[in-house]
């Protein structure tokens, strides 16, 4: 009997292996992050955007200018949490479902009925805020070098980021021949017919579309080149107006390098577009672009860190013909047509390190981002921004960072209220292209592997660029911000 049970016992374990060996195979592979931020500042208040130190309205029938007074601001205080929650299902090194999904809010919001995205902080809690980032195929052609991301899914241009870093829609390949890597991208970022009803059109008919081609080749270990063209095409319109269809081209190249303890990189491009009209080819909405953006850096391995050093210079535009020389960013621009400078940033800018003075994900990293350069279009006037900084390693388990920046308009315009600044007392354009300077610090100790808990603070000293832009003939208060976070990641 006992032999028999052994026998039975053992031939049942074999079946379950047997049964067992596809679902072992296949991996379920969970990761994520959670993000605690407590902010004091006298700008940061919880919201993103533009931080503008003399907020303006213009009254177009009389061209009088007024503004609120920020010369006295109180010191805010919130709290702001991100946690993210990535899924990814696993066949093969070659073919994974990738998901990821995003929750935030800000202490005391918004909750129950009034709930919504990015809200669920307040008493009770009880929201629906769940919002999905990322949903996407990832796999290779077989047989083939070719890699595919299939979906909603991550991208970022070959130019660091300044004219597209986001979360879209499409389709994306890279494919490795050898020393050369090959990228090819299709993105949807709007579909007309999701708009305002009295926009709606046959789906796929007027759409925001990017085209993305991109090549880079080793040409040693310690060199590489590349270069990349972008096209944004926007066929949406609106109905009796006089916007039509833009069209940029963006066309560039890029290169890294290392010699020894130094890292060298930067990009060149250019832009070449326009926006039609819809009544006739000579309406005045009719806007030929034509830009620039070039980028220097360079790091250097110095005793316990590294020294960092970096320059980006976009081209702006003085508002007064129908050629528009600023560097076009991509923004969010649903139910807008063409370029639209108030979208939210769709772009980045990570060399500078700075906190306040551009929008440098890699030091806010949540979603209250605002930045006096919030994209490094500039309300079409362009930014050169010079930074350095020092990143120190503090034993095995500490860090700190210091920086520094400074920042100019390219070239100022006063032809929008949103654009520069004007002195209230002379109605004149104010001051000079000089927006400031940051200084900002940062400090971490790793608690355990996977907790970080840090301390970051930053002051920007405006520059002549704001001076005397209150309605009291005063100068706006500089912009400081102070946050304590605590970052775990798995």
């Amino acid at each position: 009997m006992k032999l028999k049970k052994t026998v039975a016992i053992a031939a049942a374990a074999g079946a379950l292996t047997a049964v067992a060996m596809p679902a072992m195979a296949f991996e379920n592979e969970f990761h994520g992050m959670y993000k605690l931020k407590y902010f004091l500042s006298n700008y940061e208040n919880g919201s993103s955007g533009f931080i503008n130190p003399s907020p303006q309205t213009v009254t177009p029938a009389t061209g009088s200018i007024s503004s609120s007074a920020r010369k006295n601001l109180k010191t805010n205080n919130y709290f702001e949490q991100r946690a993210r929650i990535q899924y990814s299902a696993k066949a093969s090194d070659d073919l994974k479902l990738v998901t990821q999904f995003e929750i935030d809010s800000v202490f005391g919001d918004r909750a129950q009925g009034l709930a919504g995205r990015g809200s669920g902080g307040a008493l009770e809690s009880d929201a629906v805020n769940l919002e999905t980032k990322h949903v996407y195929l990832d796999f290779k052609i077989p047989s083939t070098p070719v890699k595919v991301t299939a979906g909603i899914q991550a991208y970022k241009d070959a130019f660091k980021g300044v004219l597209l870093d986001a979360d879209i829609a499409g389709i994306n390949t890279v494919t490795k021949l050898g020393p050369a890597t090959l990228g090819l991208g299709y993105f949807r970022a709007y579909d007309q017919s999701y708009s305002l009803p009295t926009f709606r059109t046959t789906r796929g008919i007027d759409n925001l579309d990017i085209l993305a081609l991109n090549a880079s080749f080793d040409l040693s270990k310690d060199l590489k080149v590349g270069s990349a063209y972008y096209l944004y095409s926007d066929d949406r319109s609106i109905p009796n107006a006089a916007v039509g269809s833009t069209n940029i081209h963006t066309l560039g190249v890029n290169m890294d390098a290392k010699l020894g303890p130094l890292g060298l990189s930067g990009f060149a491009a250019m832009q070449q577009g326009l926006t039609k009209g819809t009544n006739s080819p000579t309406t005045i909405n009719r806007v030929t672009y034509n830009g620039y953006a070039f980028n220097a850096a360079a790091k250097l391995a110095v005793g316990p860190g590294t020294l960092r050093t970096a320059a980006l210079y976009t081209t702006g535009d003085d508002g007064r013909d129908g050629i528009n020389t600023a560097w076009q960013s991509t923004r969010q621009a649903q139910d807008q047509v063409g370029v639209v400078p108030s979208g939210a940033a769709t772009n980045s800018y990570n060399d500078s390190n700075m906190m306040l003075l551009n929008r440098s994900t890699n030091m806010g990293g949540t979603t209250t981002d605002q930045n006096l350069v919030y994209t490094t279009n500039n309300k079409n006037q362009g930014v050169f921004l010079y930074s350095l900084g020092f990143d120190a390693k503090l034993g095995s388990k500490a860090y700190a960072n210091v920086n520094a920046g400074m920042a100019w308009a390219s070239k100022t315009n006063s032809s929008t209220a949103t654009a520069r600044p004007r002195d209230l007392n002379t109605r004149s354009v104010a001051g000079t292209n000089y927006l400031g300077t940051e200084v900002n610090f940062e400090t971490g100790y790793k608690m355990y592997d996977n907790l970080t808990g840090s301390l970051q603070a930053a002051y920007v000293l405006l520059g002549g660029y704001y001076e005397n832009t209150l309605a009291n003939g005063k100068s706006p208060a500089d912009p400081y911000t102070a946050r304590v976070v605590l970052s775990y990641a798995f």
